[in-house]
């Protein structure tokens, strides 16, 4: 095992109807990191411009997104994040976010079994 740092953990949240479209995007790059999908429910940032968007017990309503994730080389997540923006949108509000966090440590599970299994 071993500590890598030149890891990215990309999220972003997306429109369910543009999924095929950034699946797509994805297959495309020549580096496809693999990924991963979650149906997710939220809110966005507020309702209309300048107001602030109170909520009652009665009120509460979601859009229902896809939040998708990948780990990829530090290298290329700015093009993984092109290429999600460029598939995901639409023009409109709501066509989501993508945030970028370094991932401090990245192991298959394939990997650390084998050597794990072979030093027993």
């Amino acid at each position: 095992m071993s500590i890598d740092v030149a890891k990215m953990i990309i999220t972003a949240v997306i429109r369910p109807h543009m999924e095929s479209h950034v699946v797509r995007a994805l297959h495309e790059l020549p580096e496809f990191p693999g990924f991963y999908l979650t149906e997710t429910r939220g809110q966005g940032r507020g309702r209309g411009a300048g107001g602030a968007y109170v909520s009652a017990e009665s009120d509460l309503s979601y859009h229902h997104t896809l939040k998708l994730q990948l780990v990829c080389d530090a290298s290329i997540a700015e093009t993984v994040c092109a290429a999600i923006a460029r598939a995901a949108w639409t023009g409109r509000k709501g066509d989501g976010v993508i945030f970028t966090t370094p991932a401090t440590s990245f192991f298959r599970i394939r990997e650390i079994g084998e050597s794990e299994e072979r030093t027993q």
